[in-house]
């Protein structure tokens, strides 16, 4: 264990307009030179566990995206959601920690200038999105942050279900109705998992939507909030038939 450490600000900016004078750097070499040099670094009071990172990695033919989550969300244990929104941690972390990771996940483009808005996009954070959606590492912890809500099943689980199709990852995620709430959420996940231990017919693009469309018209006549968890979960399943 060691503490977490982030990039000052003045540091993320710079680094931020001097993507193209560093494109070798993010393309094949490295940005060590920036620690040695105390002052780009701040500490923090949590911890972070190198053995976890370290498991963040990807196979020849598989982006082993369920581990590293795990590897993300084990790593960083405890961290604030404060902390869990701030920059400064994720290009830390893709530029010293996760380099490696982070550009054989997201190769860069050849093109000079589809590279520096790549590099812009998932070596940095920027806003809210940037930081759920866009970062190498920091979607990563966001994604398995949202499925150890899940109640009822391992994390591991959740993330297999959640992470089998990315439609159906996508239609979660972008519908804070259902994201947000623990209950429906729980209800959701533990009707993926079940199908993706079955038939997969759950999966399909066109049937998860329309399974999320008419969860949102149940949404609009009960209010998913005050209905007990086996009331949800029976109209997670009706929605299921129906789609």
């Amino acid at each position: 264990m060691s503490k977490i450490s982030l990039f000052r600000e003045s540091l993320v900016n710079e680094l931020t307009k001097d993507i193209e004078a560093n494109l070798e750097k993010y393309r094949t070499g490295d940005f060590q030179y920036l620690i040695s040099d105390t002052t780009n670094l701040r500490e923090t009071e949590f911890d972070m566990n190198d053995v976890e990172l370290a498991k963040i990695k990807i196979e020849p033919s598989d982006f082993n995206e369920v581990q590293c989550c795990l590897g993300a969300f084990n790593g960083l244990p405890g961290i604030s959601a404060y902390l869990a929104r701030d920059q400064r941690l994720w290009v830390y972390l893709t530029h010293i920690v996760l380099l490696e990771y982070t550009r054989q996940r997201w190769p860069i483009p050849d093109d000079k200038e589809k590279a520096i808005s790549h590099i812009k996009k998932h070596f940095f954070a920027s806003g809210a999105r940037g930081i759920e959606r866009d970062n190498a590492i920091s979607r990563l912890w966001w994604m398995a942050s949202i499925c150890n809500k899940v109640e009822g099943l391992t994390l591991e689980k959740s993330l297999t279900a959640f992470l089998y199709q990315s439609d159906v990852r996508a239609n979660i995620v972008e519908r804070p109705t259902t994201s947000q709430n623990v209950v429906l959420l729980s209800a959701v996940i533990r009707k993926l998992d079940e199908s993706y231990r079955g038939d997969k017919e759950l999966y399909g693009r066109e049937k998860f939507r329309s399974v999320m469309k008419e969860l949102n018209l149940q949404g609009g006549v009960k209010l998913m909030e005050v209905l007990e968890p086996k009331e949800v979960e029976r109209i997670v399943s009706t929605c299921a038939i129906k789609g």
